[in-house]
Parts: C-alpha cells; sequence; structure tokens
C-alpha cells in the first residue's frame, strides 16, 4: 500500500470521524455512475464509464443557501470501441481514479413556487474539486502506449450541478465536472497553454442523508 493509498484511508476515517461528533452539519453517503471523456485525446463522446462513492458534510443556513464539503472516489478516463484502426485513431481506453475533494456552493429554490407549490426540493450547486490521482492507465490495440506516470497527481475541477430531494434523507444528483487545470500535460504543447489534456465527465448519483444539523 503506498502512501497515497495510505493518506486517501486516513482522509476518509478523519471525515467519518468529524461526521459523527458534529451537531452542526448535515452529512451521509453518496454513491452512482459517472461517464467521461478526455478532452485532447483525439476522440469524443462519453465512452469510459465509471463509478463514484464518498461522503458529504454539509453547513446548513437559516436562507437557500448552504455550503457542502465531499470526499470522494471515482473513476475518469476515455474509450473507444474501434476494432481496428479508423481515421487514424486506435483503439484506446484510458482509466483514471481519483481521490476528490470538491467544495460546493448550495442554492435551494424554496423561494420560488409553481402554482402555489415550492421549489425547495431543488438544489443548485457550483464549486470546484481538488482532484488527486491514485493510478492512470492506458492501452491502445490493448498495448500501452503512453508512460503511465505522465498523469499529473493534481489537478483543479469546476463541477456544476442540481439535486432532487426525494424527502429528508434521500436525494438524485445530477452534476457536469469539467477539468480547469490539465489532468496531463501534451508534450509538444507549451506549459501554459490549453492545447493539454482535460477530464469532461457527467455523474448520476444517489444522495443518502443519515446526519442532520441540530
Amino acid at each position: 500500500m503506498n502512501k497515497l493509498h495510505i493518506l486517501a484511508i486516513a482522509a476518509i476515517l478523519s471525515f467519518i470521524s468529524f461526521e459523527g461528533r458534529s451537531q452542526s452539519f448535515d452529512g451521509g453517503l453518496i454513491a452512482g455512475a459517472v461517464t467521461s471523456q478526455i478532452n485532447g485525446d483525439g476522440y469524443g463522446g462519453f465512452h469510459q464509464l465509471g463509478y463514484t462513492a464518498g461522503f458529504f458534510g454539509r453547513i446548513p443556513t437559516d436562507g437557500p443557501s448552504s455550503w457542502q464539503m465531499e470526499l470522494k472516489y471515482s473513476l475518469y478516463g476515455a474509450h473507444s470501441d474501434a476494432k481496428e484502426e479508423q481515421w487514424g485513431l486506435n483503439p484506446m481506453s484510458i482509466r483514471l481514479h481519483y481521490v476528490e475533494l470538491p467544495l460546493l456552493f448550495r442554492y435551494d429554490l424554496s423561494q420560488f413556487n409553481i402554482n402555489g407549490k415550492t421549489l425547495d426540493f431543488i438544489t443548485l450547486e457550483l464549486g470546484l474539486s481538488g482532484d488527486f490521482l491514485l493510478r492512470g492507465t492506458q492501452s491502445a490495440n490493448f498495448e500501452d502506449y503512453f508512460d503511465n506516470d505522465a498523469w499529473l497527481f493534481f489537478s483543479v475541477t469546476g463541477d456544476i450541478g442540481v439535486q432532487f430531494d426525494l424527502n429528508e434523507r434521500l436525494g438524485i444528483n445530477i452534476r457536469s465536472m469539467n477539468s480547469i487545470t490539465p489532468c496531463r500535460f501534451h508534450p509538444e504543447a507549451p506549459v501554459f497553454s490549453w492545447y493539454h489534456y482535460y477530464n469532461i465527465a457527467l455523474q448520476a448519483t444517489v444522495v443518502y442523508t443519515f446526519i442532520h444539523a441540530r
């Protein structure tokens, strides 16, 4: 077990302990599916299917806004189902395993209503995530074709999403995530340019709240 795995486990245990002691936070579990691609790899489409799971802690306020912090494990990457070389592109698979630490500003729509029914069950969210790479692998024609160590250990992602609360404990969250900083530098591009590799992902999760602020 390497140092990053130990760090991830320690962070998860600390997060659980913190949530268990806190009386001013909402807290719970997140789990769901991710579909992703890598901007800059020459392929298109959200063909890489992955997953995400973790914990969240939320600071509620007296108004419609709140702050939420999450700790998640997620699988991103890119994938091509081509059986042979097509238009100069080979069959390819990239799998990137991350520990993510998103910080989100949330705003529920309790101040709005339709035909007298408030929209307090809908919450919009916007924030940033610090993503730490646990492991990255890739292959083309079922052979490694990049140096796996070239994937960057840390990147920053912008998150925007919406959550639909089904009841007090259960909700459905849909989120779009786009890299702000590269997940990998292009070897032929200047460091300070946009011609690098960036994660782009769509996420759908079930959110279960088991700790409520008192």
